[in-house]
């Protein structure tokens, strides 16, 4: 049988009459059996889409371009949670694997690629004078915390939005030592109020508190003004202020949130963009506080890593000789203003909100009403070839005009068709 034309190179394949899941619904079952919680990330499991009407399981990818394992396209916006800056298969990336692969993949003392990649990232990170390699978000703020507990000698931290799943930030949830909670404090950002609490808290806390670790929300902008006030409170109190870039790194600005709003970190902690998908996170700051990591007993075996470290010195060279950053911000206002538009014509309380790169998908300010109302979207929007998480979703740089205005006439076409009486 023919396979359906499309109608432009970087759009997905026309699905034929009903979404295949076959293959999906066959694996879901045998993860079911053998994966605690079906797979790696919480972030990817089945009930945070729109089951029944969504893939579970993908096979391969190109550019902006995924497929299932059941044959049908998609264009990409979860791009591997943030961390596919480049999409999929980019030469930076698969070019650079191919090239380093006989060198070794893991060696017995330090290789050259560590001092050069580690190079490579001072140079775009504002005020970096030294960085350590890790493989995930969460090693990096747990190095970071344990580095601002051994600089301010005090305890407490203040963790604002999701910083990893490592005890210190998730002590409210099973397996963690009760005393643990005694130790941190979670505050949102999510609305304005939120951010004098935020200050207040660290005013109240300064005598025992060693760090805040922020991650901004994506709901809403936050202001240079209230980063500068955090900043001043975190310095005026002998706290650590510490930016978890682990999404914003290389995607607000080339110089992440930091150059963004005009402020300078004590400790930057980045992942997923900084190898577009490699396994890799760093923490970077100045030498007079990054130095003493040495003295703590913060080590990762992988952190070396060579195929991921040449990775990293060629994607942040690409990032450095191309505007990455403003494309995909000017693509994300595209996609946002014509979302809204569409649903503004039909009455639908669905809003794209926040940074022009990281659009959020919002019906409802309450979570349960939003995720009743997203889910039908979600599977719409899967049926015409285009694949969004609940909430955040995020551009590469490869995504094409081309795909963002198939996606808004798509979003336009579902948002219709779900404003039809029943």
């Amino acid at each position: 049988m023919d396979m359906p034309i499309r109608k432009h190179p970087s759009l997905p394949r026309p699905i034929q009459g009903e979404m295949k899941l076959e293959r999906s619904n066959q694996l879901l079952a045998e993860a079911r059996k053998t994966v605690p919680g079906v797979t790696q990330s919480m972030m990817k499991k089945p009930e945070f889409f729109a089951p029944g009407s969504f893939p579970v399981f993908l096979a391969k990818g190109q550019g902006a371009l995924v497929e299932d394992v059941d044959g049908q396209e998609y264009i990409d916006f979860i791009s591997g949670l943030g961390a596919n800056m480049l999409g999929h298969n980019h030469p930076a990336v698969v070019d650079t694997i191919r090239r380093h692969l006989e060198e070794g993949v893991l060696h017995s003392l330090p290789t050259p690629v560590e001092v050069t990649s580690i190079q490579a990232l001072l140079d775009l990170v504002p005020g970096a004078e030294q960085a350590r390699f890790f493989k995930t978000g969460a090693d990096a703020t747990s190095a970071a915390v344990r580095l601002s507990r051994y600089l301010t000698g005090k305890e407490r931290i203040i963790t604002v939005g999701y910083n990893g799943w490592h005890d210190h930030f998730m002590y409210d949830t099973p397996g963690v030592p009760a005393p643990l909670a005694s130790l941190t404090t979670r505050l949102p950002l999510f609305t304005p109020p939120d951010e004098a609490v935020l200050l207040s808290t660290i005013e109240k806390q300064a005598s025992q508190l060693a760090a805040v670790v922020l991650s901004i929300p994506y709901n809403r902008p936050l202001t240079s003004g209230f980063m500068q006030q955090v900043r001043a409170a975190c310095t005026a109190h002998g706290v650590m202020f510490v930016m978890d870039e682990v999404v914003t790194g290389f995607r607000l600005a080339m110089g992440g949130a930091q150059e963004f709003f005009g402020v300078q970190a004590d400790i930057v902690c980045m992942s997923k963009s900084i190898a577009a998908g490699m396994p890799l996170s760093a923490i970077s700051g100045p030498a007079k506080y990054l130095s003493k990591l040495a003295d703590l007993q913060v080590s990762t075996t992988f952190g070396g890593e060579l195929l991921t470290l040449a990775v990293c010195e060629a994607v942040l060279k690409f990032y450095k000789q191309n505007s990455h950053v403003q494309h995909i911000a000017n693509l994300g206002r595209k996609l946002r203003e014509g979302v809204n538009q569409h649903a503004e014509a039909v009455g639908s309380p669905l809003r794209v909100l926040g940074y022009d790169s990281v659009p959020f998908f919002r019906y409802s300010p309450d979570m349960v009403e939003h995720a009743k109302l997203m889910t039908p979207f979600q599977g719409g929007m899967a049926r015409r070839g285009v694949l969004l998480r609940r909430d955040v979703n995020f551009i590469s740089a490869v995504h094409t005009e081309e795909q963002i205005q198939y996606t808004v006439d798509m979003a336009g076409e579902v948002l219709r068709s779900l404003a039809k009486p029943a």
